[in-house]
């Protein structure tokens, strides 16, 4: 399995127990990350462990950069992490604000983020509060075999999934297994391609993991 795909369905598992990974990325705009921080939170009242990657020479996208997405996966296996909360997003400046610039001021370097909203403007702990307010039985995305080839052909993280819907669904089951096993509860919610579309253009976002587990979060959570 590519490291990607691995943190991606690590992530959509939800909450599920301490030590707790959060990674996190950041860059000049909304497009690019020079900027990667993992941190670990060994318990509730624990402050995250951080480290970082990147720099004002970075020349590349450091979410897919396949070394460093097995540096994270090794980090959160070592560190027998049981929950990771991923922010795919590039979720702002890399700078630091009164350190790198006057406090209250916009980051000179990167004009593109002066006044825009950002993914998530909050701490790791923060983060780590509203995926588990979201996903505390942790939801995961099913879908029909009959539109599997249709879910394939709209799916931005196409080269990251099974070409079969039957191959898919023996991954699916290996993890149900995997959550059954070690007793944590789970809800397993079907999603329409349609429906997964209109949610992704409404969203302006792609319709891959990140995305696709955020609405079967948002159904199960409304049922």
């Amino acid at each position: 399995m590519k490291p990607i795909t691995w943190l991606r369905k690590f992530a959509e598992r939800g909450y599920a127990d301490y030590p707790v990974a959060t990674l996190a990325f950041y860059g000049p705009d909304d497009r690019k990350a020079t900027k990667a921080v993992l941190g670990v939170i060994e318990t509730e009242e624990a402050e995250p462990r951080l480290r970082t990657w990147g720099g004002e020479t970075a020349d590349k996208d450091l979410r897919y950069d396949v070394s460093l997405q097995s540096d994270w996966v090794q980090i959160i296996q070592r560190e027998g992490c049981k929950s990771l909360a991923m922010l795919e997003e590039v979720n702002g400046c890399p700078h630091q604000e009164g350190i790198d610039y006057p406090t209250g001021e916009f980051c000179p370097k990167c004009p593109f983020w002066a006044g825009r909203e950002r993914p998530i403007e909050q701490s790791a702990d923060s983060l780590l509060a509203s995926r588990r307010k979201i996903n505390l039985i942790p939801a995961i995305a099913t879908y029909k075999p009959e539109q599997w080839e249709t879910f394939l052909a709209s799916a931005a993280d196409r080269d990251t999934l099974e070409s079969t819907w039957q191959q898919w669904n023996t991954s699916l089951q290996k993890l149900i297994a995997e959550l059954e096993g070690k007793n944590i509860d789970y809800v397993l919610v079907e999603l329409d391609v349609d429906e997964i579309n209109d949610f992704c253009r409404r969203e302006g976002i792609p319709n891959n993991g990140q995305a696709r587990s955020r609405l079967a979060s948002l159904k199960a959570r409304d049922s």
